[in-house]
């Protein structure tokens, strides 16, 4: 991997700025509703210890079964539909609800008053569309009791006439709906300190037997009317921005303290007066994000409820004191409802309920979540513009440099163009050492070029004198063991003779070239002669030939140029076996020429290849009886640079030899 890469790959680690940013909000999003708990179950449980005495006694002599009577701001139209009642029907859980014995037939009611008229639903699922179904009605209140019985051989309109000596007459409306029927009515009698019961009656079972729902025989439902006094009581105990609810055990509601102003709800996020407003889906999206499963979606909460199904209820009603949390769908209004049971003589008589609703939480999540993930997605962009700035600078001033050594190695340039010598970080530092390294491997090449000059001059009279030792010694009369082994003595001096040889022709090389006579020749023509000459020393090897058609003209010293073809060819006869194969190339190539030297056999080992051109330095597996002292390629390279030109050596493709290519350029 790039170091760009890496450092662009590190920049991601900004992205815990926003992370935790997020862990923070959710922090926050926490303590706010924490402290709101709080403050809510200290006025709820304030509410329920200090309950008027009077109610505390209504509640322990409660009914054992009642119903919410609804104060209706209008009379219901009689058309069996519920749409006109408030926050519902029976089947909402707002109403109470009988089962037949066998649970297949099920009936629930409604009650509501207005006018001075009572006014009830009946909703039955289960019976046969109401085919073979009556039902039978009674109230009672101080004025007397009345019966009704209900039996229509049709749905539509009803008249109602009391079977009792009271004097009582109602209206009515049979609907059959796909469950079954319901039946909506309209009676005279008062709202106040009013029971009733009825039974339903269905023929339209399976097996034919009469299935009964309602009340138990002699079981009245009591109509509890709101309790106006403690409503008012608890709209001045209770703040003005929270509504508060006291309900029975089976959680109808007995008091209310008024529905709550929604700029008083608004006013909690500091937008007195300001309706509730809508939000985006993406705000949504973020605030469940945030809340998690804290928070609970509903369509809407009931306006008027007169039975509260919440969770908080039904937990302070077994005794426990309960927190819930609820958000409309489409508005910002977010609702915490906390619950308190009543105690009362050991039992639990009731609960007081307490909402706070406001715009204020999910609001100021929100606008705070913008805040933040703005604020922390910038700031980990501008990180990460930074952190990719900085790593295209490094990695480009890291290339310059690494451009410059190599150049500097491969194209023997001087160590003082390097780039980046001036600066004062650490890729200064490097510059310099590699400007060291540099110059110190420069001076060791000139060393090695200017050794074998050396050596040869100073090996010439120790070598006269040791050669001139064993010619005197070769005249004395020796046995046969002492004559062996000054002819062992004598090929070595011999040896050593000719490695200073060696070393003499390139010195003298070295010094020719500078003195070498120059002329224009027909290089194909040159390539011909030696390639002639090398088929008869080389007798018996194959040895090929291409040139170019016509003349191949050439400013060059042809005597140094052929020399350096007489080192490659005698170095790929060398690296090859008898059987291998020499191919000798000459070709145009744009403005310059090629000539490439092939053999079969063996390759260069990887190790080296840099290295072939340099002053003794030799790779040969098989040295055979001339010693090499890897100047050849050496002189090879004296040669080409002389002429302006470039050697190179590569191994074939798929394992097939070795070729050595000089590029020439023409005239």
């Amino acid at each position: 991997m790039k170091l760009k890469t890496k450092l662009v790959a590190l920049s991601l680690l900004t992205l815990l700025l926003p992370w935790s940013g997020w862990k923070l909000l959710q922090e926050l999003e926490r303590y706010l509703r924490e402290a709101q708990e709080s403050a809510l179950l200290g006025a709820a449980r304030m509410a329920a210890g200090a309950l008027p005495l009077e109610f505390q006694t209504r509640l322990l002599f409660a009914p054992d079964l009642a119903t919410r009577l609804r104060a209706l701001p209008r009379p219901p139209s009689l058309d069996g539909y519920a749409d006109d009642w408030l926050d519902g029907g029976a089947a909402d859980g707002q109403g109470l609800e009988f089962r037949s014995a066998d649970g297949a037939l099920a009936a629930g009611l409604l009650a509501g008053a207005h006018g001075g008229r009572l006014f009830l639903l009946l909703d039955v699922r289960g019976a046969d569309r109401g085919v073979g179904s009556s039902v039978t009605l009674l109230t009672r209140n101080p004025r007397g009791l009345q019966r009704f019985h209900i039996a229509p051989g049709a749905p539509g309109p009803l008249q109602l006439r009391s079977e009792t000596e009271a004097v009582g007459q109602g209206d009515g409306f049979w609907l059959d709906t796909p469950a079954g029927f319901a039946l909506e009515l309209s009676l005279p009698a008062g709202s106040a300190d009013t029971d009733v019961s009825f039974r339903v009656k269905d023929q339209g079972g399976a097996s034919g037997a009469q299935r009964v729902a309602g009340p138990q025989q002699g079981q009245w439902i009591a109509l509890q009317p709101e309790w106006a006094r403690l409503s008012a009581w608890l709209a001045r105990t209770v703040d003005a921005s929270t509504r508060a609810w006291l309900v029975d055990p089976a959680a109808w509601v007995l008091a209310d303290s008024g529905v709550v102003d929604p700029g008083l709800a608004g006013a909690a996020a500091g937008a007195v007066g300001e309706p509730l407003l809508k939000t985006t889906w993406l705000q949504r999206f973020l605030y469940r994000r945030v809340a998690g499963s804290r928070t609970e979606l509903l369509d809407a909460w009931p306006l008027e409820p007169v039975r509260l199904q919440d969770p908080s209820v039904t937990r302070a009603l077994a005794g426990q004191e309960a927190v819930s949390w609820s958000r409309e769908r489409d508005t910002a209004l977010v609702r915490n409802t906390v619950a308190v049971p009543v105690v009362l003589d050991g039992e639990i008589a009731g609960a007081i309920v307490l909402q706070s609703s406001s715009e204020g939480l999910l609001l100021v999540t929100n606008r705070a979540l913008g805040r933040l993930v703005f604020t922390t997605l910038a700031l980990a962009l501008g990180l990460a513009a930074g952190l990719w700035y900085f790593a295209s600078r490094l990695s480009r001033r890291v290339r310059r440099l690494s451009s410059a050594v190599s150049r500097a190695m491969e194209d023997r340039v001087e160590p003082e163009s390097l780039p980046l010598r001036q600066d004062r970080d650490e890729l200064g530092d490097l510059a310099r050492n590699n400007e060291k390294l540099l110059r110190a491997v420069a001076d060791y090449g000139q060393y090695l070029q200017t050794l074998a000059g050396k050596l040869s001059h100073e090996l010439k009279t120790p070598l006269a004198i040791t050669r001139s030792s064993l010619d005197n010694l070769a005249s004395q009369d020796l046995d046969p063991d002492a004559r062996r082994f000054l002819q062992r003595a004598q090929e070595g001096v011999e040896r050593q003779a000719a490695i200073v040889r060696a070393m003499s022709e390139a010195s003298r090389l070295e010094a020719a070239i500078g003195a070498a006579d120059w002329e224009q020749v027909d290089l194909a023509a040159l390539v011909e002669r030696c390639v002639a000459g090398y088929r008869t020393l080389y007798a018996g090897r194959k040895l090929n030939l291409q040139t170019p058609a016509g003349s191949l003209l050439l400013q060059c010293a042809p005597d140094l140029l052929a020399q350096a073809l007489d080192k490659l060819v005698d170095n790929a006869m060398s690296l090859s076996g008898p059987d291998d194969e020499v191919a000798i190339s000459l070709r145009r190539a744009g403005i310059g020429c090629e000539l490439a030297v092939r053999n079969s056999g063996s390759t260069l080992p990887d190790d080296f290849r840099d290295r072939l051109f340099d002053s003794l330095v030799s790779v040969r597996a098989t040295r055979g009886g001339e010693p090499h002292l890897g100047l050849g390629l050496y002189i090879v390279r004296l040669v080409v640079a002389a002429h302006e030109g470039q050697v190179s050596a590569r191994n074939l493709p798929g394992g097939a030899g070795v070729e050595f290519l000089i590029r020439l350029p023409t005239l």
